[in-house]
């Protein structure tokens, strides 16, 4: 599988990362729709590419456990640091397609802007790929339980795939083969001045992102995010 930016950012940015997704969703949309879909307090949580556990933290006041993996080392140290606090919160190192949780564990299998890189890492195979991940979350997932996917819609952009996206092809494949039912949700970037939100969204999305935003005068950035669940 091919690599690219995003694998250097998630193994030696970890810490950058941590501070641009702290700026997302400011209005708080996901963490409401999340409570909409899954409103009970009582449950068990298994998540795919935690990252730097933001949707980990938006899960643990709520769950009864908690467990988080990422395949990345260092991605999982910044989201211990947040969840150190947290006893029934369970953060380790694993792959997608090889979750160490029992089967049928878990009444909310998750994952969050993590699948949707296998449209750029394996443009042949990605399909194929995003099936067995899929797979995954199904094997540890009770029957009545929730699977959830979370993927960007475009940041920067006014509308859902505006101009084009890589990911409209995933959108299409998980609605219309793999039967996930989609919420569209803004999960606008809020910052303090225009200068702030081109200096921790530039070193993510590149220089195209940092020209749109001093072009704009952005200080909130529009981002569409879409909420599968099945």
């Amino acid at each position: 599988m091919a690599r690219d930016h995003y694998d250097d950012v998630y193994e030696s940015r970890a810490r950058a990362y941590d501070e641009l997704v702290a700026h997302e969703d400011h209005e708080g949309r996901l963490p409401a729709l999340l409570a909409e879909l899954v409103p009970r307090h009582d449950v068990d949580v298994v998540e795919a590419g935690a990252g730097t556990g933001r949707l980990t933290r938006l899960f643990a006041p709520r769950a009864r456990s908690v467990s988080a993996f990422d395949g990345s080392p260092a991605m999982i140290e910044v989201a211990r640091a947040h969840a150190a606090h947290l006893p029934h919160v369970r953060l380790e190192v694993a792959t997608h397609d090889a979750l160490p949780v029992d089967t049928d564990s878990a009444d909310v299998a998750i994952e969050g802007w993590a699948f949707g890189h296998a449209v750029s890492r394996n443009p042949e195979g990605w399909r194929d790929e995003l099936r067995a991940w899929v797979t995954e979350l199904d094997r540890v997932t009770r029957p009545g339980g929730r699977v959830i996917l979370i993927e960007t819609m475009g940041t920067g952009v006014l509308t859902p795939f505006e101009g084009g996206h890589s990911l409209e092809p995933f959108d299409a494949f998980v609605r219309e083969t793999l039967g996930f039912e989609r919420h569209v949700i803004r999960t606008d970037y809020a910052f303090e001045s225009v200068e702030e939100a081109v200096r921790v969204l530039g070193f993510f999305f590149g220089e195209r992102m940092e020209r749109r935003v001093r072009e704009h005068r952005w200080t909130i950035v529009p981002e569409h995010t879409g909420v599968y669940v099945r």
